[in-house]
């Protein structure tokens, strides 16, 4: 049987990529005829994966092999393209993710946690808060943290509370402690550029513009107004969002209770535990001694695979990774061969020269809050980053914005601007469909939490980035 084609869908992505390929002889002197059609094809593509007629593997598969049968790629490129390091290496945390996962560390964690610091709701809000911080280290999928690890938590314990969304009950506990969840989870995912796959995406285009971060810039970077978001969030939405129960004497026996019955360490768990705490030292420390971030990850996962943690079978179920890998890989080597082909130098030139004269702080904060508000429209992270971080990079660097911090605070942003809507993620789509939260209380707190995530991340990133020197 046959799959639905989804024909209104393609409408879009033909018409723009056939009229932009049509208006070839009108194109602009400087650019090549190559380059235009690449621009073409390239822009479809993305609209294609707005209104997806296809999932973006196929899409990207479709624009690659157009590209290669106009002669714009030769068939050597196109499989060297798969050979992308990013790509690879945001597939590779994935597979440490399912060793988590897999070996329940990251629930025993949550259960310690909870056990040691949620006497008071604040304080259990703050202890969910440090677990969502270390699973971020090496967990890239927000989804796997908040569906697959912290909400299952949560929701247990807020039942147990008395906290039910069936009985009406939400309010009691669990509604905030679920928001709170979702938007701490927004700012671990910006901490750590093994936070987020997305992170890993916009650094790799980046990449193909010839900016190059590492995993240490990034996390010193982001460590103050990643710490003080940590601080500020649980705290915040405590007194504008607060709980019914102000005291969680009863959290430590819950979660003395979930750890008695998951036993002693297993040694699935001890393995997963030493990987990850080596997987960290080697991101912080692997380049003063010859490793980068991608082999750091290939090492942690071979590891888990001779140690049994993980098999096979487990990374092949990945479906998430292989898919990212495809497009991710696609994307980034039409973005390379259009700054190849000469089009985002031109780019870069064009708009930067009309911005000649402007101070590139003042240049760097439009492009901050265009980029976040622009989420709205969006219904994912990657879309709006495989979309429009390649052309907003290039306006920041004709205008003067130093190279680490254009690409810096943009990928940063892309992490920040999921406190928009319900659409904005899967945890976003999901959160808000549990029952805990209203749809006119998650719109409202989270046009309220993105406000001071602007202030904390784009005015605070850039007075704490000034004093580590990166501009």
């Amino acid at each position: 049987m046959l799959d639905k084609f989804q024909w209104k869908k393609w409408i879009l992505p033909l018409v723009i990529g056939i009229v932009l390929w049509l208006l070839t002889p009108l194109k602009p002197a400087d650019i090549s005829v190559p380059a235009w059609h690449l621009f073409a094809i390239f822009v479809a593509t993305i609209a294609a994966c707005i209104t997806k007629p296809l999932p973006m593997m196929a899409t990207t598969l479709i624009a690659v092999v157009i590209a290669t049968v106009t002669g714009i790629f030769n068939m050597k490129e196109v499989a060297a393209g798969f050979g992308n390091s990013v790509a690879w290496m945001v597939a590779m945390c994935m597979f440490l993710a399912a060793g988590f996962i897999k070996s329940g560390l990251g629930k025993r964690i949550a259960y310690i946690f909870v056990r040691t610091f949620g006497k008071s709701t604040l304080g259990l809000a703050y202890a969910l808060s440090a677990v969502e911080t270390v699973l971020a280290i090496g967990i890239p999928s927000n989804n796997a943290r908040v569906n697959g690890i912290m909400y299952p938590i949560i929701d247990g314990l807020s039942r147990e509370m008395g906290s039910d969304p069936e009985k009406g009950t939400q309010r009691k506990l669990g509604s905030f402690l679920v928001f709170n969840e979702y938007e701490i989870n927004n700012v671990t995912s910006g901490m750590f550029l093994t936070g987020l796959a997305g992170n890993m995406v916009a650094l790799g285009l980046a990449k193909t513009q010839g900016v190059e971060i590492s995993w240490m810039q990034w996390f010193l970077a982001a460590i103050v107004p990643g710490v003080i978001s940590l601080l500020v969030v649980p705290f915040l939405l405590y007194k504008i969002y607060p709980p019914e129960i102000k005291q969680t004497p009863n959290a430590h026996a819950w979660a003395d209770k979930k750890l008695a019955e998951l036993g002693k360490m297993t040694p699935a768990e001890k393995i997963m535990s030493v990987v990850f705490i080596l997987a960290i030292l080697l991101w912080l420390i692997g380049s003063h001694i010859g490793i980068d971030a991608t082999e750091t990850s290939f090492i942690a996962v071979v590891l888990l695979l001779i140690t049994g943690v993980i098999n096979v079978k487990d990374i092949l179920n990945e479906s998430f990774a292989w898919n990212i890998l495809t497009w991710l890989s696609i994307i980034m080597l039409m973005s390379k061969k259009l700054m190849t082909l000469g089009f985002f130098p031109w780019f870069s030139k064009t708009l930067g020269a009309g911005l000649k004269g402007v101070n590139w702080v003042l240049v760097l904060v439009i492009l901050w809050l265009v980029y976040f508000y622009l989420h709205y429209l969006f219904p994912s992270v990657s879309t709006q980053i495989s979309a429009l971080f390649a052309g907003f990079l290039s306006i920041a660097l004709g205008a003067g914005v130093p190279k680490i911090m254009a690409a810096l605070m943009l990928a940063m942003c892309g992490t920040v601007y999921l406190s928009t809507s319900t659409y904005s993620a899967g945890p976003a789509a999901m959160v808000s469909s549990t029952g805990y939260i209203s749809n006119k209380d998650f719109w409202k707190l989270s046009a309220i939490i993105g406000v001071v995530f602007n202030i904390i991340w784009l005015g605070g990133g850039l007075l704490w980035t000034k004093v580590i020197g990166y501009w």
